[in-house]
């Protein structure tokens, strides 16, 4: 690094190859989109070389850590922000917060839990990537589950109702290591091991009905980008996820029980009521769900552009 010149924004993260790797090239994005794409740079959180030459020079204006904060990236710059995923927080990481300037919020849920913290907070939201094709036509009979690699989907509660239904359609299952149970469900189709994105886009667009009953989210990307491609997204009624879905763009599912995770909480859908909701859906004409789904649409547009109009005057000061 020969310039002189210091860097805008640096953002530091964990580079897990999933959520946090797609939070960060997201945000790399709407910087860009806002005009503060100049000296962005990125690094992991063991990015020693380049540690040591900002603590010489203090070269950054600004750092954003995602997900948690990093205290010995505090020195490195003039400012010190923080986007986090409160239900990754750890409770012992409270103590972080006193170094950092301003929270970005991701969720009203996230502004209410940091701010009781004592911290300065923005809400400013965020967004997902855009995964429409209007090209593949959609089957508002066919479901669709990403699991991903996350063991927070709810993903088991769903293994569990097509189980207990033979007679419902096929449900897609999509999930880097299947759990054992899908395999034994001969209307599941489970999706494994590695998918090219283009395979995994066909799939979102052409489910009609994707379900999302996630027991805890910092954001939320599977059932943002579900609205984003128009489907009739079933989501948990618990923050952050009701916050993204509500009753006009989506349906959602009552909770049985809660229990805390990290600083957020996780939200355990009713399985009764998620059966009912399946079942109002395979009675609802396709009419119905298209009106839905375009529903979704605005709604993932609307949080997109929110997103990028909040985090310009959020970063104005810096």
């Amino acid at each position: 690094m020969a310039s002189s010149n210091p860097l805008d924004i640096l953002i530091v993260n964990k580079d897990n190859s999933f959520g946090l790797t797609r939070d960060t090239s997201l945000l790399i994005a709407a910087l860009a989109s806002i005009g503060r794409s100049e000296g962005v740079a990125t690094k992991g959180i063991r990015a020693r070389p380049l540690l040591d030459w900002l603590f010489r020079r203090k070269q950054a204006r600004t750092i954003i850590h995602i997900e948690r904060a990093f205290p010995r990236w505090y020195s490195a710059a003039d400012v010190n922000l923080l986007c986090p995923n409160q239900e990754r927080f750890p409770r012992r990481h409270i103590g972080r917060l006193k170094n950092i300037d301003l929270v970005l919020a991701k969720s009203r849920h996230a502004e209410e839990i940091f701010r009781s913290l004592g911290v300065a907070t923005a809400y400013v939201g965020f967004t997902s990537e855009d995964r429409l094709d209007e090209t593949v036509p959609k089957n508002w009979r066919s479901f669709f589950h990403l699991a991903g690699g996350s063991t927070l989907k709810g993903t088991e509660d769903v293994i569990d109702l097509w189980s207990r239904h033979p007679e419902w359609p096929q449900l897609t299952l999509v999930q880097r290591d299947p759990h054992p149970k899908a395999s034994g469900v001969a209307n599941i189709r489970v999706v494994s091991g590695y998918i090219t994105d283009a395979d995994l886009k066909q799939l979102q667009n052409s489910c009609g009905i994707h379900l999302c009953p996630s027991r805890s989210e910092g954001w939320g990307h599977h059932l943002v980008e579900a609205l984003s491609v128009g489907a009739v997204t079933v989501t948990t009624d618990g923050p952050p996820m009701n916050e993204h879905v509500t009753s006009d763009c989506g349906m959602l599912v009552a909770c049985t029980r809660t229990e805390p995770r990290h600083l957020g909480t996780n939200y355990h859908v009713d399985v009764t009521a998620l059966e009912q909701v399946v079942e109002t859906l395979l009675t609802m004409d396709d009419t119905q769900k298209q009106a839905l789904g375009a529903a979704a649409r605005r709604r993932f547009l609307d949080i997109d552009t929110g997103f990028r109009e909040r985090l310009a005057a959020a970063l104005k000061p810096f």
